[in-house]
């Protein structure tokens, strides 16, 4: 009950994951092993990928698993290992995302990936295609006010912001009950 879809921005940043192919090295599914559930946290659980389509499952780790990440770093963090991953986890083997601070996102797309997902059974309200890119703007400008306070300077129309955007979400529904 606690699993709610996502915003419109979330949305976009996580077809930018699928995108860029991070689901080959990142799984999305804590699996109920002692060993898993110590470094990643509460293993998954069903229903937390209702509203997902394609599901981000598997077991490949070439980095961590980041079904629990959301929460766990602040925005400034994920803007930084985007940039260039091994400021923030030195050691990293993840190729630098500097260009998705540069991509302007497309929102044009917003209304019909909303639509798409209603029509995977996803209830977002009748007619919220058409008011979905004022919640993504609202949002996306949180996001980057927060980067730029933070000594980040971005604009919110970057697909970079939709990627965090994402990942801040990551896990956050089951973390509520």
């Amino acid at each position: 009950a606690s699993v709610k879809p996502y915003t419109p921005l979330e949305l976009q940043g996580r077809d930018i994951y699928i995108r860029e192919g991070c689901y080959t090295c990142h799984s999305q599914m804590v699996r109920p092993f002692r060993h898993e559930t110590e470094r990643y946290g509460e293993y998954a659980k069903a229903g937390e990928f209702v509203y997902d389509h394609p599901f981000q499952w598997g077991s490949k780790r070439t980095g961590p698993d980041l079904l629990r990440v959301g929460g766990k770093y602040l925005n400034v963090w994920h803007y930084h290992h985007m940039i260039d991953p091994r400021t923030m986890s030195p050691g990293s083997i993840m190729p630098p995302y500097a260009f998705l601070a540069e991509n302007n996102l497309d929102t044009a797309s917003t209304p019909a990936k909303i639509r798409a997902m209603i029509t995977l059974g996803v209830p977002y309200a009748k007619g919220y295609d058409q008011l979905a890119n004022a919640d993504l703007m609202k949002q996306a400008n949180a996001i980057a006010a927060d980067l730029n306070k933070s000594g980040a300077p971005i604009d919110a129309n970057k697909e970079l912001v939709a990627m965090i955007a994402y990942l801040q979400r990551l896990g956050v529904d089951i973390k509520a009950n």
